[in-house]
């Protein structure tokens, strides 16, 4: 299938392939859009708008004044004005796709959180660890490969292992990832404001979340979260799955996701097509 990289908005590149209603579909920390591949192949039928998030892929650095409501309401923005009324979201991704859907809760007709995570909301202590010893290595000048090495032995890289061609892939993407965001801390600002348990109540749009059953406590709770709070929120536990859900068990997240998009999609002409690739 053709795919194309653009610059959908100063700064922010995506990658699209596909034809159809347009899906948004935003990675884990240190990915980038590829690492959806997979899913793109087996929920054919849409357009696969994959977003490089700031500091990521093909994506600018995250800037001196950005926040997560600022990135939020510049994601909307784009969304609103491409036609764009589904987003797929996974980890840290998934602070984004929320945000975005506060900022217009009238134009999305559908959400998807995998191991979803909350702005303000629980913490596991080890990942935090995890991001201090990465920190220091990258103030030492560490390598790329003793990056990935370092980052990838994180426990919220658990279930990749089962699968060594994927642990290869997305070691090569985390292996290329720039690390600028630790030099001042730029990541903690896409972190914050909070997400108020009051402002999910607000989400309107149907959501779904994605959880494996062998995911860190952390998650599971944001995960009861969103559940307790959303209104209209589905839940599904995936067997035998750690943090990576979609990415470590395509063949049992494809079936939720292609049934949730397929249920609430209104078949809305898009207002401005896609950018083409220059």
């Amino acid at each position: 299938m053709v795919e194309s990289v653009v610059e959908l908005a100063p700064g922010l590149a995506a990658r699209i392939q596909g034809e159809g209603s347009k899906v948004l579909w935003l990675h884990g920390y240190t990915l980038d859009s590829s690492s959806w591949r997979e899913m793109w192949r087996r929920v054919p039928g849409w357009c696969h708008v994959g977003l490089d998030l700031p500091g990521h892929g093909r994506s600018a650095p995250i800037g001196a004044g950005d926040d997560l409501h600022t990135l939020g309401r510049r994601v909307a923005d784009l969304c609103v004005h491409l036609g764009i009324r589904h987003i797929v979201a996974l980890s840290f991704g998934t602070l984004t796709a929320t945000q975005v859907v506060l900022e217009e809760p009238e134009h999305f007709d559908s959400l998807v959180l995998g191991a979803p995570a909350l702005s303000g909301g629980p913490q596991d202590p080890d990942v935090g660890l995890a991001y201090s010893r990465l920190a220091l290595l990258h103030r030492r000048g560490g390598s790329g490969r003793e990056m990935r090495d370092a980052w990838m032995s994180c426990i919220a890289w658990n279930g990749i292992d089962k699968n060594p061609a994927l642990r290869e892939e997305l070691g090569a993407l985390v292996e290329k990832h720039p690390w600028r965001e630790l030099e001042d801390w730029a990541m903690l600002r896409l972190m914050q404001p909070p997400h108020r348990e009051e402002d999910l109540r607000g989400i309107r749009t149907p959501t779904l979340v994605l959880v494996g059953e062998l995911d860190l406590p952390a998650f599971r709770l944001c995960a009861d979260i969103l559940q307790g709070n959303v209104p209209n929120c589905r839940r599904v536990d995936l067997p035998d799955t750690h943090h990576l859900c979609m990415l470590e068990s395509p063949g049992i997240s494809e079936g939720p996701i292609r049934e949730h998009l397929l249920a609430h999609d209104q078949g809305r002409p898009a207002p401005t097509a896609v950018p083409e690739a220059p």
